[in-house]
């Protein structure tokens, strides 16, 4: 729906690939084929010929143009209810276009209400005392706290490559600020434009911090700018140019300006909590965090991408943890999505990255994160526990750790518990992806709940279009949810990312171990012959 309001809003231009996936997917990490495939869906909407293009051309290594002319409609015309009587009717392509364009505008301009806000995301009644203490304080941050709002860093320049080095400064200044007494820090959505940003959707605000980095030949250059929320006057600018192997004082030098700023006295501890690197090697800091972008596509040729970039981090520091956790969930992901005729060693050897990881820094939450999710593959459920537990232990805020949990709970055979945790997840973690959003919807799949399903998993869907799990649920819950045109087209997109697929055999290698749940999933997808 949003790339065809794109389309329509630039009707008669020629529109690159690259801009769709700026504009429509936000800088999203998606696979090379999202666009040609949404492309593909809207022209079969549309009954479009691509040779004989009525709405949409492809205009050869350019992109593509919208040829058919489109109009911003009247915001009255079709406000009375007889209005929507024509929508029942047969519509031919040009009038099944203009309700495309008028809906499309409609889901833009209700976000929150697409994006799951149908509930508060407050505690919802009856939640079992042991969830709550599994999750943890989740209550507002005391009156003493700073809060501070921290944006994604931009790119500087136009080198998307170097994207993966704006998230991981981003992330890492976030886990360093949000370590230190006296602040409250919040995230900001990685998919929002810094335009769009309004205060109502961050209440409390004290500061904002957000900056740019660009990597010039062994240079880089950095810069991070902090405001003052209440007045918008500009605090404080820094901005370095220096040899790349400075990074981690880089790093240093930005936390400590900033607490400084924002007059936060740092003890002794924290300062070298902030001081503190993962590795001792700039380059495998680099290799690690081109790793990280990789991985997060989920797919097996950047799967296996990530493995080697993981390795040659190892190669230049041993002791790496990190990268040992990373390559860990390489194997664990190759085993869960069937990459491998090998299954059983490559979880074997996903545990022994792990268990490595945690050896060498035992203070490390991902470590015991990663440790967790191999169990969680294992279907050693309360063991996995064990693990997000620790992880949460020492990095109360790691919203993956909860995240994981609200899995397990779902996993198990209890997906009601799973839906507080995954709402505190998506609010101390807004840019984690996907992921979080499939783990609410299938909840409320198994619980019944279509409306809220369907919205956390359309969500997701837009998040990452080629994960497969998301569509294997989405098809599902619209199945049952009586959308049976929509739930055949989902079953189309599965087998067209997977052409083999059945659900008896993806789920031999899914960790859930409720066998009513599975029978269930099992039935609904018989009856779109998968």
């Amino acid at each position: 729906m949003d790339v065809m309001v794109y389309f329509a809003g630039r009707a008669g231009e020629v529109v690159s690939r690259e801009e769709l996936e700026r504009d429509v997917w936000h800088g999203a990490l998606v696979g090379y084929d999202a666009v040609t495939k949404t492309v593909n869906k809207l022209r079969h909407a549309l009954g479009d010929d691509p040779r004989k293009p009525r709405y949409i051309q492809t205009v050869p290594k350019r992109g593509y143009r919208f040829v058919a002319e489109a109009e911003r409609p009247d915001p009255l015309e079709g406000s009375q209810p007889e209005a929507l009587d024509p929508i029942r009717r047969p519509l031919d392509p040009p009038r099944a276009l203009w309700l495309v364009v008028v809906i499309g505008l409609a889901v833009l301009a209700s976000p929150l209400l697409y994006l799951g806000a149908l509930r508060p995301f407050g505690w919802p009644v009856g939640v079992p005392g042991e969830v709550m203490e599994s999750i943890g304080s989740t209550s507002p941050a005391p009156a003493a706290m700073t809060r501070v709002l921290v944006r994604p860093f931009d790119v500087l320049g136009e080198d998307a490559d170097q994207l993966h080095l704006a998230r991981g400064l981003t992330a890492d200044l976030i886990a360093d600020l949000s370590k230190l007494s006296g602040l409250s820090v919040t995230e900001v959505d990685s998919r929002s434009k810094a335009a769009d940003i309004e205060e109502a959707a961050y209440p409390g605000i004290r500061y904002k911090v957000w900056g740019g980095v660009k990597r010039a030949g062994d240079r880089i250059r950095v810069e991070v700018r902090l405001t003052d929320a209440l007045s918008g006057r500009q605090l404080s600018v820094e901005r370095y140019d220096r040899p790349f192997t400075d990074l981690f004082e880089v790093q240093r030098d930005i936390g400590n300006r900033l607490a400084r700023a924002l007059s936060v006295t740092l003890t002794e501890v924290e300062k070298d909590r902030v001081a503190h690197r993962y590795t001792r090697s700039v380059q495998a800091y680099d290799l690690f965090l081109r790793a990280q972008s990789q991985q997060l596509v989920r797919r097996k040729d950047e799967n296996g991408r990530a493995r080697d970039l993981y390795l040659q981090a190892i190669r230049q520091d041993p002791d790496f943890a990190r990268a040992y956790a990373g390559l860990a969930l390489t194997y664990a992901y190759a085993y869960r999505n069937q990459w491998t005729s090998n299954g059983p060693a490559e979880l074997e050897r996903a545990l022994t990255m792990a268990e490595t990881a945690a050896e060498i820094d035992p203070t490390l939450p991902e470590a015991h994160w990663a440790l967790g999710y191999v169990k969680v593959q294992q279907r050693r459920h309360s063991e996995a526990l064990t693990h997000l537990d620790q992880a949460l232990r020492l990095d109360p805020g790691f919203a993956d750790a909860l995240a994981l949990k609200a899995s397990i709970e779902t996993y198990t055979g209890r997906p009601r518990r799973t839906i507080p945790l995954a709402r505190v997840a998506i609010q101390r973690n807004p840019s984690a992806g996907y992921l979080y959003y499939m783990i609410l919807g299938r909840a409320y799949f198994f619980i019944d709940d279509h409306v809220q399903a369907l919205i956390n998993l359309r969500e997701a869907a837009m998040r990452n279009p080629e994960m497969l799990d998301v569509h294997v649920f989405l098809a599902a819950a619209l199945e049952l949810g009586g959308e049976h045109q929509d739930a055949a087209w989902e079953a189309e997109e599965i087998l067209a990312i997977q052409p083999d697929f059945m659900t008896d055999a993806w789920l031999e290698t899914y960790p859930m171990t409720d066998r009513d749940q599975q029978h269930r999933l099992v039935t609904t997808l018989a009856r779109l012959g998968l």
